[in-house]
């Protein structure tokens, strides 16, 4: 009897438990199925607007993907043939662009190009994003902003990359740690408020592959770039006021030949403006400089997308600006990426936010060196921000550098909430500047206008971090005792994982006899 009650027991636990585990997977089952139809209800909701590229663009050879001058090879835009990616199972236009992994100044103006892929799409809800790149080893895959905490899904056997998005914004694939075929992403808000191609006041360009030589806006026009568009040209307003370039097209500059410290061809430039309203459209491979301002007030740049290869390619650059706004926008440059300078008279009253920067060379926020290249009386730079800035990658010279080489008075500026992701100050010819953070007034400089120096006041750094990369010095200088870099307060610095609560511990680099209140904390 007592073996009897003790196998009856033994199977009562058997079935209790086969019971709970059935209970259990049920649980999980269920789960799973809940979450899977969250999935499929987010893209059952989401909508999609790709673009498809210019028929006339040449494909992309192994031969074209050499890095070397750009007159060694086909400087051109191109379709990109290595690299595909599909949202939401539809396959996506890829271009080829011209970049620049050199860290040293040419003084041919021709240092070795490269090449990397990016594309575009409008959506809403949700995208899932397969990008594809065969033949390559993957070991790793970084999708930046990092913020966003994107793990891709990574299929060795084919090369390919899954991952989905939510949020309209600008994604970078790097691949293996290393910046070479970088895939640049441009993910649009589906677009709104498109122009009547039949308005009087609209210059109205449809898909295609367009060569203009100059499109001049006049007070109260639009220019409008239909996406799948690319124009080579540039885009001018003079003297004028009111005006809008928007749309979702390409400007290439590659038609043109590198500037050479002679001809700029300035994709977007507008001189002595107001009200002036750009907008989402991209540029790539400007033959100097990119985005100009000079003189000009009331503007805001939204959602501009910049690459640019070439020597003297800054990105963003107000001269003698005020009343500007600067957001959402993306800038890869081969020079300074956001810089503020003044030409002719002041600059004031600047808002650079929510902005990611690839700097390849120079710096990524620059103010100065010119703060009075005109050589006016009374010259100043006042009141200029840049917050909730994701810098991807910096190689060469400061992330935050405030210069003065002229007589001009800098002051009230502020850097806040900025995320450097990979920071590599110091490479190749920066041994110079190789600092992350450099406030200095120049005792002498390529770049000088006026005998007299001027001073630097009132900078405030706050929420600075720096995720990886190196650990470099940081500086901060005056001219002499009458024209000081003083009230300078760092707030909440990290740099790799390390809380900088003194100069030291940041590895800071200050000249006592010409600053003065310098706080860090």
């Amino acid at each position: 009897m007592e073996k009897t009650k003790g196998k009856k027991s033994e199977f009562i636990m058997i079935i209790l438990l086969v019971i709970a585990i059935a209970v259990m997977c049920g649980f999980i089952v269920k789960k799973k199925l809940s979450e899977q139809g969250k999935n499929a209800n987010i893209f059952e909701n989401s909508k999609l607007v790709l673009y498809e590229g210019p028929k006339s663009l040449k494909d992309a050879t192994e031969e074209d993907l050499k890095a070397t001058s750009e007159v060694m090879r086909d400087f051109s835009l191109m379709h990109c043939m290595d690299t595909t990616v599909t949202v939401n199972g539809y396959d996506c236009y890829v271009y080829d662009t011209n970049v620049n992994h050199s860290r040293t100044w040419s003084n041919s103006y021709y240092p070795s190009i490269s090449r990397t892929p990016i594309t575009y799409f409008d959506f809403e809800g949700a995208a899932e994003i397969k990008v594809t790149v065969p033949g390559r080893e993957l070991e790793s895959v970084k999708i930046s902003p990092v913020s966003y905490g994107i793990e891709p899904q990574i299929d060795l056997e084919t090369s390919t990359i899954t991952f989905t998005i939510t949020e309209p914004d600008n994604y970078t694939l790097t691949f293996n740690g290393t910046p070479d075929r970088a895939l640049h992403i441009f993910a649009n808000p589906i677009e709104t408020d498109i122009p009547d191609a039949n308005d009087e006041n609209v210059v109205y360009i449809g898909p295609g592959e367009w060569n203009i030589e100059a499109i001049v806006l006049e007070e109260g026009q639009t220019l409008y770039l239909s996406g799948g568009a690319v124009v080579h040209g540039v885009v001018n307003g003079n003297n004028t006021k009111n005006v809008t370039v928007k749309g979702r097209g390409i400007i290439d500059g590659s038609h043109y030949e590198g500037w050479k410290g002679k001809t700029a061809y300035v994709p977007l430039k507008f001189d002595n403006c107001e009200n002036v309203t750009l907008e989402d459209i991209i540029v790539l491979n400007a033959n100097a400089w990119v985005c100009q301002a000079y003189c000009s007030e009331n503007g805001v740049i939204d959602g501009l997308r910049i690459i640019s290869p070439r020597p003297n390619g800054d990105g963003i650059s107000l001269q003698s600006c005020q009343n500007y706004e600067v957001k959402n926008c993306f800038v890869r440059s081969w020079d300074d990426s956001l810089v503020v300078k003044n030409y002719v008279g002041s600059s004031k009253d600047i808002y650079f936010h929510d902005t990611q920067l690839w700097t390849d060379f120079a710096q990524s926020m620059e103010l100065g060196y010119e703060t009075n290249k005109g050589s006016l009386n009374n010259v100043s730079m006042t009141n200029v921000t840049f917050e909730n800035i994701t810098v991807l990658n910096n190689f060469h010279k400061p992330v935050v550098s405030v210069h003065n080489a002229d007589d001009a008075l800098v002051s009230d500026i502020l850097f806040k909430n900025i995320i450097v992701e990979d920071n590599r100050v110091g490479s190749g010819d920066a041994s110079t500047m190789p600092y992350l953070i450099d406030i200095n007034i120049a005792q002498s400089s390529n770049w000088s206008t006026t005998k007299e120096r001027g001073t630097i006041s009132n900078v405030t750094i706050e929420n600075m971090q720096v995720l990886s990369g190196n650990f470099p010095k940081s500086r901060i200088n005056g001219f002499d005792a009458e024209h000081k870099a003083e009230n300078i307060t760092i707030k909440n610095l990290s740099i790799l994982g390390e809380d900088i609560k003194d100069f030291e511990g940041g590895k800071f680099e200050i000249n006592q006899d010409t600053t003065a209140n310098l706080v860090i904390e």
